[in-house]
């Protein structure tokens, strides 16, 4: 009995009712957190023009300027416009060789290894890597080795080595990649997936050795010169500095570079066509990996803020999102189900769904992200979901803008990609306008059920039901990679 009052007393002193009290006296600091109020999130970037200095030097090299004395760091990030958007069929996946053998080749002065401990010894990096669309170059050293570290970025910059024995080295770590390439399920997901959607076009070629194999330094060099040319690249710089002292810095060191009259060539196009049908790769295991989808939009669409809320109540808002609720925690058919709608390349993006199921819930898991994205388009979204959906993806811009580094390299991007300087202005309310009306005729205009495009990885044989009410179905059987 004693035990129970004491019991009883504990539990009334906690939830504020011991003694004929109604509420236990706060403390201060309970108080103070009581009186604090959120304010709206609002976007504080420096403008150009003013914190942030824009100057072209004579040779057309961009800079972007952005000074912060907090820290004795200083930050450089160069983009080069090229990518490997503009291989060739035969030449596919020299774009990414070059960014790779360019840093571990180092300069025709000085080796990539010698770069290394250079590096290592200063505390700092040196980095360059080619994608799709664009190429980069990356230094970070202290603010006292700003002469010595831009000596060595603008020598491997313009004076690249591409020596045998490093380009054989990517080479052959190419050729090891396709070599296990149909090791993870997820992988041959993402590669049928992108091809099926893009066929032949850049954004959808898959690697093959036959393209790799044949590649020569003269070739490295011959697109070096192509496009690491002074007025195709822009260059962002952050950290402690002195304005006027590393524009004359940058002109001594790339001031003598000649510029190039050689036009870029044309951005090949994706063609608006699409492939709905159910294709099953097979692969001997008990899971069954998809990925369903279809093309998208272009990032200049001006409907792309109200798709990333779409996408965020429909798939990629983690837990939250519907179709980990529906699939994943109602029914208990995956571990991961989520949704992506990219938005951020020149030409159309895709929109795709995917997930991991055991083979006897693979019919049953296609139907349920199916259903979902019908749903989507066919009844309005909640208040609650909308507003959930835009606090997080505020949230989460504000992170892509939380250093000096990151402000500066965002801007020269805008310019990089076409849009206007004062494009981040009211960035924020581009999300807080979209209404759940926005959202239904978004979705009903960029989700269309009846193209959709499923790659399913795994043994149709185990599943519990034909996939044939999805589409029209196509077998394939991974051929092995051409490696000789």
């Amino acid at each position: 009995m004693k035990k129970i009052i004491c019991y009883l007393l504990i539990i009334m002193i906690l939830t504020g009712f011991a003694f004929g009290q109604t509420e236990m006296a706060k403390s201060p600091g309970s108080k103070i957190i009581d009186s604090l109020t959120i304010g709206k999130i609002e976007l504080a970037i420096p403008e150009v023009g003013k914190e942030v200095e824009r100057v072209t030097i004579d040779n057309g090299i961009v800079l972007y300027l952005y000074q912060s004395n907090k820290l004795p760091i200083f930050n450089l990030s160069a983009t080069i416009r090229c990518g490997g958007i503009f291989d060739p069929f035969e030449k596919n996946g020299l774009s990414g060789i070059v960014g790779t053998v360019l840093r571990t080749g180092g300069s025709k002065t000085i080796t990539g290894d010698s770069l290394n401990i250079i590096m290592e010894f200063m505390g700092g990096s040196l980095e360059t890597w080619i994608s799709d669309e664009r190429g980069s170059a990356s230094l970070s050293v202290m603010s006292k080795d700003i002469d010595l570290g831009l000596q060595l970025f603008a020598d491997l910059i313009r004076n690249p080595a591409f020596p045998q024995d490093k380009l054989d080295l990517a080479k052959a770590d190419i050729k090891n990649g396709i070599k296990r390439r149909d090791d993870s399920p997820n992988s041959v997901v993402g590669r049928y997936f992108a091809n099926t959607i893009y066929g032949d076009h850049p954004y959808g070629r898959i690697l093959e050795w036959e393209s790799v194999k044949g590649i020569t330094p003269q070739d490295l060099i011959d697109y070096h010169q192509r496009y690491f040319v002074p007025n195709n690249i822009m260059i962002a710089i952050s950290g402690d500095f002195d304005k006027a002292g590393i524009i004359e810095k940058i002109k001594k060191y790339f001031g003598d570079w000649q510029k190039s009259d050689q036009p870029l060539p044309p951005y090949p196009e994706v063609k608006t066509e699409y492939h709905p049908g159910v294709y099953q790769v097979w692969k001997d295991i008990n899971q069954a990996y998809m990925k369903i989808g279809h093309l998208g939009i272009k990032r200049d669409n001006p409907d792309r803020y109200a798709i990333q809320l779409v996408n965020y109540i429909l798939g990629g808002g983690s837990f939250t999102s519907r179709l980990t609720s529906r699939v994943r925690s109602d029914e208990g058919l995956a571990y991961h189900v989520s949704s992506s709608f990219y938005t951020g390349g020149r030409d159309l993006g895709a929109f795709g769904a995917e997930c991991q199921t055991k083979s006897a819930t693979a019919y049953k898991a296609t139907k349920l992200i199916t259903d979902e994205i019908k749903r989507i388009r066919d009844e309005s979204v909640t208040e609650d979901e909308l507003e959930d959906a835009r606090d997080a993806t505020i949230n989460r811009l504000v992170f892509e803008f939380d250093s000096p580094h990151k402000i500066v390299t965002a801007l020269t991007n805008l310019e990089y990609d076409g849009y206007p300087m004062d494009y981040y202005n009211g960035h924020f309310d581009r999300f807080r306008k979209i209404t759940r009306d926005d959202i239904k005729r978004v979705a009903q205009k960029y989700l269309q059920p009846d193209k959709l495009t499923y790659i399913i990885v795994g043994k149709p044989e185990t599943f519990e039901k034909p996939l044939d009410e999805f589409g029209k179905v196509t077998n394939i059987q991974i051929a092995p990679p051409v490696i000789e």
